[in-house]
């Protein structure tokens, strides 16, 4: 009994961790039964001691925590007075060779991202050196569904992605390597691989197949256990570099709202007590950590502003945002000057919306439109305000095209648009738009890698350029030479920015293209000019719907059949007068008349020409929510520039 007892006593080492029963005692030459289901390596070691679990939590969060000040300080930008020569630059700023050789970058490219975004602010606090360089693993091959990548695709998508697509969007680490970046967030990995994936030669069906897949990945991820940056870069990255909506509804609008309320969750708006809404206690944040989220939520600012601008919404500026005056302006003081000056370029345009909204857009009256003569005035004596502040920023497109945001709004006007003197002002600023647009694809090369904003500006530009030449004004002392040049560059350059056959650059082809030749665009049934807007409720957006509008009227088969499909025996389809454009006539003095055959009101003072929809035609128009068209683009007719 003795001699059982004594053998009872010994375990192999797993199970004296663990307390559990072990019968290794038995034999010692076969491993315990607990160790065998388990799978794990059986041994007895008479030295051994039982580790406290909560004592090794504590001494790794230590490491981790050293980890984080080594790197931290390892990679802060010191300011030298010597100037880094160029060939020296990347060496002597802390940039390992193998960056490099591994992105495909050269000196000078690397150069412009290391001092565009300090590296040091740019991982989240906690991680490691490890995470941060991803190790010397090859990279793994990965999958998404039915969609495959090789490791080698994957390392030529990220190097794609670094080179051209980053600098639009400077929040993302260059140094960290794709495996790094698919073990911090599988939805930030493939976010990436679906923007760089627009120019991917080697496999150029990899965008088309990723859509639906990234889109999904991406309302799910408020689910994920990931941190909440990277939820934040993802959908940045996807409202930035829209996929092409193709078949699927559109979902820049709730997805924008998504990021704003995520971003806003987390206290990234509020950076000095973000601590205060963790859902653990963490200490508070520190000097460069404040600056790594003041800037994310600038870009969540700056993005979430633009998706509302462009789908015709007055958005929420950063002023409603912040709780009170103090956490604004230190949001402010943390960020770089020249994302201070597109955040308040986005607020001008904010805040012009709304009051062209109360000065009234249905139905205006000459003192209206007089009204938002002063107020478009107000707001652009702001931006030359904004244009004179010193910001180091080789950009200047912010600035252009809050200007264009703001003058668009000319167009609501019909009794005052010649008499106010806005239209070489306006064609001024629309040629200045598209040079602009011009010089970014002669510097790059290209214009595959441009964001949306910068397509959204070329169209708003065209669409303005377009509506004056084609209208009697032209030939009312307007520089028209220059402005039809700006227009042909506007459709080149659209051309350098399509992907796809299905995004918005490849539909803005066609209908500028088709409109140009059209002999019935802007045009009332008797030849003379239609100088309203018919879509006056999407604020800037207005402009480019009112163009598109035209353009299905007279070349969207689907359209033209739905038109003849609703004609009545008693004539063509009524229209169905909002309320307010009775009053809106009175007040303008125009006249109105009642055609004998299907009795549709004429409204030369609010809605001109021969519209003639039914009610269905506006309750069914399902391409108002879309990119902007969702029409199969003509590639022959695309061709065809005069």
């Amino acid at each position: 009994m003795e001699v059982l007892r004594k053998k009872g006593k010994k375990a192999c080492t797993m199970c004296r961790q663990q307390k559990a029963r072990c019968d290794v005692w038995r034999d010692e030459s076969v491993p315990c039964t607990r160790c065998r289901k388990r799978n794990l390596e059986c041994t007895i070691d008479d030295s051994f001691t039982r580790e406290h679990k909560r004592r090794r939590y504590i001494e790794l969060e230590q490491e981790n925590e050293q980890w984080r000040q080594q790197l931290q300080t390892s990679q802060q930008l010191k300011p030298d007075p010597v100037p880094i020569a160029l060939s020296k630059a990347p060496a002597e700023l802390g940039v390992p060779a193998v960056l490099k050789s591994n992105a495909g970058l050269d000196d000078s490219q690397v150069l412009n991202l290391s001092l565009a975004y300090p590296q040091y602010h740019l991982a989240p606090v906690g991680s490691t050196l490890g995470a941060m360089m991803g190790g010397n693993d090859p990279t793994m091959p990965r999958s998404l569904r039915s969609v495959n990548v090789t490791g080698s695709e994957v390392d030529d998508l990220y190097q794609l992605f670094f080179r051209h697509y980053a600098s639009f969007l400077p929040i993302f680490d260059v140094q960290t390597k794709p495996n790094a970046y698919y073990a911090q967030s599988p939805f930030l990995f493939w976010a990436i691989i679906g923007v760089s994936s627009r120019s991917f030669p080697r496999n150029p069906t990899l965008h088309t197949a990723l859509a639906q897949e990234v889109m999904e990945m991406a309302f799910l991820s408020v689910l994920s256990t990931c941190a909440p940056c990277y939820t934040i870069q993802g959908l940045l990255l996807l409202l930035t570099w829209p996929f092409p909506k193709e078949n699927r509804p559109d979902v820049t609008f709730p997805l924008s709202g998504m990021l704003l309320h995520v971003a806003m969750q987390n206290g990234f708006h509020i950076p000095m007590s973000s601590h205060e809404f963790s859902r653990v206690k963490i200490p508070e944040s520190s000097d460069s950590d404040m600056v790594r989220r003041s800037e994310l939520w600038a870009h969540c600012v700056l993005v979430y502003e633009r998706s509302c601008i462009f789908k015709g919404q007055s958005p929420r500026n950063l002023v409603s945002l912040a709780q009170d005056t103090i956490q604004r302006q230190v949001i402010f003081d943390k960020i770089a000057p020249h994302l201070v000056q597109k955040l308040r370029c986005q607020e001008v345009v904010g805040k012009c919306s709304e009051a062209v909204l109360k000065n009234g857009v249905r139905a205006m009256s000459l003192d209206q439109e007089l009204g938002l003569d002063i107020l478009l005035r107000k707001y652009e004596a702001v931006v030359d305000d904004i244009a004179l502040q010193e910001v180091v920023d080789d950009e200047g497109h912010h600035l252009l095209l809050c200007r264009m945001a703001i003058q668009s709004f000319h167009f609501y006007k019909n009794q005052t648009l010649v008499s106010s003197g806005c239209l070489p002002h306006l064609i001024v600023t629309a040629c200045n738009l598209v040079d602009y647009v011009q010089g970014l694809a002669d510097r790059l090369g290209s214009l595959f890698m441009a964001p949306v904003s910068i397509s959204f500006g070329l169209l708003l530009a065209s669409m303005s350029l377009l509506r004056i030449l084609k209208s009697n004004f032209a030939s009312s002392g307007l520089d028209t030479s220059r402005a039809q040049a700006s227009f042909f560059a506007a459709i080149n350059l659209a051309k350098q920015m399509s992907t796809d056959r299905s995004d918005t650059a490849a539909k803005m082809i066609t209908v500028l293209n088709q409109l140009w030749n059209s002999n019935k665009a802007f045009r009332r049934s008797d030849g003379s000019d239609h100088t309203t807007l018919r879509i006056r409720s999407r604020l800037i957006l207005s402009l480019i719907l009112d163009a598109v509008w035209w353009w299905r009227d007279e070349y969207d088969p689907h359209t033209r059949a739905q038109m003849r499909g609703t004609e009545s025996a008693d004539g063509p389809p009524r229209l169905k007068m909002a309320p307010g454009f009775e009053t809106g006539r009175a007040t303008m003095g125009t006249d109105h008349t009642r055609e004998s055959a299907g009795g549709i009101l004429q409204t030369p003072g609010v809605l001109q020409g021969d519209f003639q929809v039914n009610e269905d035609y506006f309750t069914n128009f399902e391409w108002l929510y879309d990119e902007l068209f969702s029409f199969p683009p003509d590639s022959s007719s695309a061709n065809n520039i005069p």
